[in-house]
């Protein structure tokens, strides 16, 4: 009898292990009215869970699903487009879907806002973009500044006086195809002990890119993707909305959240703040690479500013905090956190070709390593230093040996 019931503890136990597998559920999703044609960035999401993806611009999309949800439908949806239902019940590894969906009849009426939900109003302020961004070629200059932080003490400041290029070819990307010029710079020793530290990238490059506005496609404002973000009203007055969206995709290793403030009178959007946290729906996948670089939080921050009726992006800010984790004993070594921020004061839109010819623009800043020769009366009389002072405890922590005057002189030889 104690055997009968081992074996059937046992059996439960494997029965259970089983239904807890994942599985990989793949397939492609099309436009029937359009001849089959691929349909990117269509949402795939397991009804009832937080299980789901996106599909890539060939419409294919490939996420993890425990074998237990086979047993729930999977909805395909696109803005524009009827949401589809399909029975995966069936579903075996190595299966691929290939799922059609049409536009629904509502499509051509989407952009007329009846009424001021949250959903509207966001629509409404991506369709005003171009109406309301200065959509032409600038040069825009201004200060640049990044600190690091490792173990609860400030490591290494770098300060620079920079000119960006920009050039708008889509109402939905704000730039950023942009080319970098490093007018004057100044760094301070650096004392990070993370072996890691070294392999940093072109942070001023990828903060340019963490404007919502560009590049990424899979962001709240392509108008595309306002339904899988879900947004809503956080509070209101009599100016502006405040919009907060959520992003859940459970094939990606980070949940982002954002806020949207949209000016009343124009639907012109006035600030953009992203916030990326570790994504407890993540299923990683068994192709992912393992990175000893650990997401704690991460804040991205756009404000922009009106000038002679048009707006401009007027300030970039990023913020992140990482765990560096030892690839041997698996315990945290370092928390990273590092700030990069960029205030534009600057805007030249006249003749914008022929200042990039005669500058020295390219696509990366290489902050860290550029020889420069310490310009005193340059810093000395830079008003930006008064507009955004450098906080005490990052001068305190810095100046642990010598003042930072003497450090900027001597990282610049």
């Amino acid at each position: 009898m104690k055997n009968l019931i081992v074996i059937a503890f046992i059996a439960t136990l494997f029965t259970r292990i089983e239904a807890q597998e994942n599985i990989y559920l793949r397939g492609f999703v099309y436009d029937k009215e359009a001849n089959n044609t691929p349909l990117g960035m269509a949402a795939v999401q397991i009804k009832n869970t937080q299980l789901g993806g996106l599909a890539d611009d060939n419409g294919y999309f490939e996420i993890p699903v425990p074998k237990m949800n086979l047993k729930d439908s999977l909805k395909i949806s696109y803005v524009g487009y009827q949401p589809k239902m399909l029975s995966i019940v069936t579903y075996k590894e190595g299966d691929t879907l290939r799922i059609s969906i049409s536009s629904a009849a509502e499509t051509k009426q989407e952009a007329v806002i009846t009424s001021y939900n949250a959903r509207g109003v966001l629509l409404k302020a991506i369709d005003n973009l171009r109406k309301n961004l200065y959509t032409d070629s600038i040069i825009q200059t201004g200060f640049y500044r990044q600190y690091h932080k490792e173990n609860g003490k400030y490591v290494r400041l770098i300060e620079a006086d920079v000119s960006v290029a920009f050039n708008i070819k889509s109402p939905y990307k704000y730039s950023f195809h942009e080319l970098m010029q490093v007018n004057k710079q100044r760094r301070s020793e650096n004392d990070e002990r993370n072996v890691d530290a070294n392999n940093h990238g072109d942070h001023l490059a990828d903060l340019l890119k963490e404007n919502p506005f560009s590049y990424n496609k899979n962001t709240f404002m392509n108008p595309k993707m306002i339904d899988f973000f879900a947004p809503k009203f956080e509070s209101e007055d009599s100016v502006q909305f405040v919009i907060k969206t959520q992003y859940k995709e459970s094939s990606s290793a980070k949940l982002e959240q954002a806020k949207i403030w949209v000016e009343k009178e124009t639907f012109a959007v006035l600030r953009i703040e992203v916030q990326k946290y570790p994504n407890p729906y993540y299923v990683k996948s068994r192709y992912a690479n393992n990175s000893i670089w650990k997401l704690v939080n991460e804040t991205d921050v756009v404000e922009l500013e009106k000038n002679n009726g048009k707006l401009f992006v007027s300030a970039l800010n990023r913020t992140y905090n990482h765990h560096v984790v030892n690839p041997v004993t698996g315990d945290v070594d370092f928390i990273v956190e590092e700030t990069f921020d960029l205030y534009f004061d600057e805007y030249e839109t006249d003749g914008v070709g022929a200042l990039v010819q005669k500058g020295k623009y390219s696509e990366m800043s290489d902050l860290y390593l550029t020889k420069y020769k310490y310009a005193d009366k340059f810093w000395n009389d830079y008003d930006a230093l008064d507009d955004y002072p450098l906080r005490e405890e990052i001068k305190t922590d810095l100046e642990h040996a010598k003042p930072l005057n003497t450090q900027f002189v001597e990282s610049g030889r």
